[in-house]
């Protein structure tokens, strides 16, 4: 069986940990890694505090292949993703002049003038990877200790950058995952047997399945929807047919993802 990469995700913000934010760029990362063959181990969210970012992301460094961040790296205060990641790893911070030459001249159409705060987003760890896939977009993915990906908060920004970088890990996965869905109008007590015994074949061919009760009633009169997805596209196959036909099922389409 080949080893599947494995990724980490450290939302960093005061605003998603209180609520005035929704944060959508984890959600938005694991549909991508799924779909690249790259399986997202763990997200954690942690305040805008040195420490609490420096813990998160070493040890999210040790222990996965990579490491993607979001938020932390704007002009404010507030914003110190950059300088916890480099006191992580002992790094020190160094202004890069491209990046620093971009942003005024940005600044200078617009008849501003540069301050200590916008040089502070030319700001980086260093040594660091300066990452520029997308020639239009002079702010690069900072990456340090050879796994870690430092990307911006907004959603925006945060998928165009992530997206940039799509044929640099699928080159490090080197194949995707399958996923089948089966509907059932049988409850997950009835069908736990079937899918226990399921899982302990598929094991031996890294598939995975998980079962996801509906609550209340609804028009397809669907209780359980189960889950098979791995890497090996005829047993996950395999295994959902015999899975379908044990559970009295359907497949089912999930119209969210359409």
């Amino acid at each position: 069986m080949v080893k599947t990469i494995t990724a980490a995700c450290c939302i960093v913000g005061d605003e998603i940990l209180s609520g005035k934010t929704k944060d959508t760029n984890s959600h938005y990362l694991a549909t991508l890694l799924f779909d690249l063959g790259i399986e997202l181990k763990t997200i954690q969210v942690v305040a805008d505090e040195v420490e609490a970012i420096k813990k998160s992301v070493k040890e999210l460094s040790s222990q996965h292949d990579l490491v993607f961040t979001s938020g932390g790296i704007g002009p404010t205060h507030d914003d110190i993703t950059y300088e916890s990641i480099a006191s992580a790893f002992g790094l020190d911070m160094k202004v890069d002049d491209s990046t620093y030459n971009y942003i005024e001249t940005q600044i200078k159409k617009r008849g501003k003038v540069m301050t200590k705060h916008h040089a502070r987003m030319a700001t980086f760890p260093s040594p660091a990877i300066l990452l520029r896939e997308r020639k239009d977009i002079q702010i690069p993915i900072v990456m340090v200790n050879q796994n870690v990906y430092i990307l911006p908060g907004i959603p925006s920004l945060f998928k165009i950058l992530l997206d940039s970088l799509q044929f640099k890990l699928q080159s490090l996965s080197g194949s995707r995952f399958y996923r089948t869905e089966i509907a059932t109008s049988q409850s997950e007590v009835v069908i736990a047997d079937t899918l226990s015994k399921a899982q302990s074949n598929a094991d031996l061919f890294g598939i995975k399945i998980g079962s996801y009760p509906f609550w209340g009633k609804n028009v397809d009169n669907i209780r359980v929807v189960v889950n098979v997805s791995g890497k090996d596209q005829l047993k996950v196959n395999q295994i959902t047919e015999t899975i379908t036909a044990e559970i009295k099922g359907w497949p089912y389409i999930n119209k969210s993802r359409l």
